[in-house]
């Protein structure tokens, strides 16, 4: 007798444009629907992205008062209750204390997945928040983590046990992300993130100011993404006296495969990451990579895949960028090394696959 599918509730902070979104979307639209339903939760609110679900699954916003807000374990409750998931799989520091009372609402499947760490603890050297991902252990069948370095750390620094720290690289859509041999000019170095303040768009910003003042050779910076620093950036745009012909603020854009393969390199300027899905689909499309040495970045980028620069120095990163503008060898040489790199350790089949494995696991 066939077995009715597992129900996933996916337990996020908010539902809007981002990389851990786009992950637990296109896990949602890959995982067999014979195996599996989805509902997903948002601990505030939800945006124009939640239109990109399939539209068999249901969106519940709790609507949670900033700062602490105790209602919402109640409300948490009672929704859990009422839709009885089999799994509940929450997403980064902000939603893991609610596994507890997801327990109490008769959940029997946990699993907390870690994308990278927050602005306010870049290193992961809080002790409170490690002594919390302790506590929580016990209500949790694992933990997932996007790369080598959080599983190191959750290994060596939180100590959770081996058994319950489980990595599983996050994987991109190799046909959808392809590269193109139409460019697009000038030189175009391209940004895709969420405009906030762990991704610091404001050292890139910089460093573009920086950069176009050392070369008489054209080029430009397409920065796509929209959040909470927008109106700062486009006041430090205008400060810094940028034209339409050197920078772009594209906002949220639902091409980012087209543009990605009309560039020319990749620019990320974060303080802290995971695996970041836009940095795997721009090697995907065949894009050198200059981002920060933080979190998981320094092993996607070895050997000849990119380069990295310290945090927060944004005459390291113009120098890099004109490193890259004036070597167009370089960049078809490295753009060969991305692609290769994703396709083979990067897929999405792949992580997808991982993670039905592991929802049938705990369902047992």
């Amino acid at each position: 007798m066939q077995t009715a599918p597992m129900l996933i509730a996916h337990l996020i902070y908010s539902l809007d444009t981002g990389g851990l979104e786009r992950v637990m979307l296109n896990c949602i639209r890959q995982l067999p629907a014979t195996q599996c339903r989805h509902v997903v939760i948002s601990l505030t609110g939800a945006t124009e992205f939640a239109k990109q679900l399939p539209t068999d699954v249901a969106v519940y916003c709790l609507h949670k008062k900033p700062g602490k807000d105790l209602g919402i374990h109640v409300k948490l409750w009672r929704l859990l209750r009422d839709i009885k998931p089999d799994i509940l799989h929450s997403y980064n520091l902000a939603t893991l204390e609610y596994h507890p009372i997801a327990w109490l609402a008769g959940v029997t499947g946990h699993l907390h997945a870690e994308h990278g760490r927050d602005i306010s603890d870049p290193n992961g050297e809080n002790k409170k928040y490690q002594w919390l991902r302790r506590l929580v252990s016990p209500f949790l069948h694992t933990y997932v983590v996007v790369s080598a370095d959080l599983h190191r750390w959750m290994d060596q620094v939180v100590r959770i046990p081996e058994r319950k720290n489980q990595l599983i690289y996050n994987g991109v859509n190799t046909e959808k992300f392809c590269p193109s041999s139409v460019k697009a000019t000038p030189f175009t170095f391209i940004h895709v993130a969420r405009l906030s303040a762990v991704k610091d768009q404001q050292s890139l910003l910089e460093a573009m100011a920086i950069l176009l003042a050392q070369t008489e050779q054209q080029c430009q910076l397409w920065l796509v993404g929209d959040g909470p620093e927008r109106e700062r950036l486009q006041q430090q745009y205008q400060r810094l006296g940028f034209t339409p012909e050197q920078v772009q603020l594209l906002g949220e854009r639902h091409d980012i495969a087209e543009l990605m393969a009309q560039s020319q390199v990749f620019v990320l300027s974060s303080v802290a990451e995971g695996i970041p899905m836009t940095v795997l689909e721009a090697m995907a499309a065949g894009l050198p990579v200059i981002a920060t040495a933080v979190g998981g970045l320094p092993e996607l980028l070895a050997a000849d895949r990119g380069s990295l620069v310290p945090v927060a120095d944004p005459t390291a990163l113009a120098n890099m960028m004109l490193a890259y503008l004036h070597d167009p060898e370089r960049v078809q040489r490295e753009s060969i090394k991305c692609r290769e790199t994703v396709c083979r350790q990067f897929s999405e089949q792949a992580m997808v696959s991982q993670y039905l494995a592991l929802y049938q696991q705990i369902n047992r």
